[in-house]
């Protein structure tokens, strides 16, 4: 039952908005039925001679904060852990001391966090031919330090540094030395996703105007998951995941947002799917590109974490947490495919 207890309590303090009123009250009702239930058990083993000179109102005051700081210690110590795959930067390799001119498709990261230290271990390697895997797996496992200031997070293992934001309590990113965050590729993101997410309406990815080209180019892969739900389309139940590819143009004349091309064979124009796109904001003034195809029964919506990051969100605004393989985000790219295939 107290294991119980503490895995709901720990959900509700990892949240980064903190329980709403509510909660807080319930959490304080099941407190004090746990007081009571100690109070009794302690009482019960008392000499009768002692229970007239005990107080037992202090007494509960007394176990309520010994419990209550028992309780927040144990869940903050808890270790989470973050996983995802990533593209071999090389402030990657240098933080995880692989050689630069090693050939490495794709690093897959097992990452535990808890308040001062970290626990990495990471496969790297030539991607397999059709399965998310390595032809040539290698592995590095170490512990290190780490000191958190806001929602950043930074790691340093043998005078190595590597800085990483927390988005919020169920998605981290990669960071670059200005603290940037790291654009990934057309396979592989910069995100890592946490094991057990937990519901949460924060994302610490701050408001700010976009740079509108002509055309945005964007791609990745992300897990099929929750998305042919969202948009309203069918995939087969063995998709494990979906490749996006989108050049947005916007008007000449008022530079504002048009339409947009996805997908296509071989990258060519005459073979892509044909959309609208606008720019609009959230509640928090965060800029969001709005999607919208004849195919999908609803928009797709893409928060902007910088001009190089747009991360998957769903009908209620919140993000959506990848596994091991893929993460919900696209990355940037400098200009458009040649119209070959890749």
């Amino acid at each position: 039952m107290i294991e119980r207890f503490l895995s709901l309590l720990q959900i509700e303090l990892t949240l980064t908005n903190g329980p709403n009123l509510i909660i807080a009250f319930w959490w304080y009702a099941m407190l004090q039925v746990l007081i009571d239930a100690i109070s009794a058990i302690v009482l019960s083993f008392l000499p009768r001679h002692f229970l007239f000179n005990i107080n037992k109102k202090v007494m509960k005051g007394y176990l309520f904060s010994i419990v209550f700081a028992l309780l927040f210690f144990s869940c903050s110590a808890q270790t989470r852990v973050f996983v995802g795959s990533t593209p071999p930067h090389d402030i990657v390799r240098s933080f995880l001391h692989i050689s630069l001119t090693d050939s490495i498709d794709f690093i897959r990261w097992n990452l535990g966090v808890d308040q001062q230290k970290f626990k990495l271990q990471c496969h790297y390697g030539l991607a397999a031919p059709g399965i998310p895997g390595f032809s040539n797996e290698q592995r590095v496992t170490f512990e290190g330090g780490l000191t958190k200031s806001g929602n950043y997070y930074y790691l340093k293992h043998q005078g190595k540094p590597l800085s990483i934001l927390g988005v919020n309590a169920n998605v981290l990113h990669l960071l670059d030395q200005d603290n940037s965050m790291l654009a990934g590729n057309g396979g592989y993101s910069c995100a890592l996703n946490s094991t057990s997410p937990v519901q949460t309406d924060a994302i610490n990815v701050p408001s700010s105007y976009t740079v509108i080209e002509n055309p945005l180019v964007y791609e990745g892969r992300t897990p099929c998951g929750d998305l042919p739900k969202i948009l309203g389309i069918n995939t087969s139940e063995a998709c494990n995941k979906m490749k996006w590819y989108f050049l947005s143009y916007s008007d000449s004349l008022t530079n504002k947002p048009s339409y947009f091309l996805m997908g296509g064979f071989g990258y060519r124009k005459e073979t892509m799917a044909r959309g609208k796109w606008q720019i609009v904001k959230d509640k928090e003034g965060r800029i969001i590109y709005q999607l919208d195809n004849d195919s999908w029964a609803h928009s797709l919506n893409l928060l902007n974490g910088n001009n190089n990051i747009l991360f998957f969100i769903d009908t209620t605004g919140h993000l959506l947490v990848g596994n091991e393989d893929f993460s919900y985000t696209l990355n940037r790219r400098k200009s458009a495919y040649s119209g070959r295939h890749p």
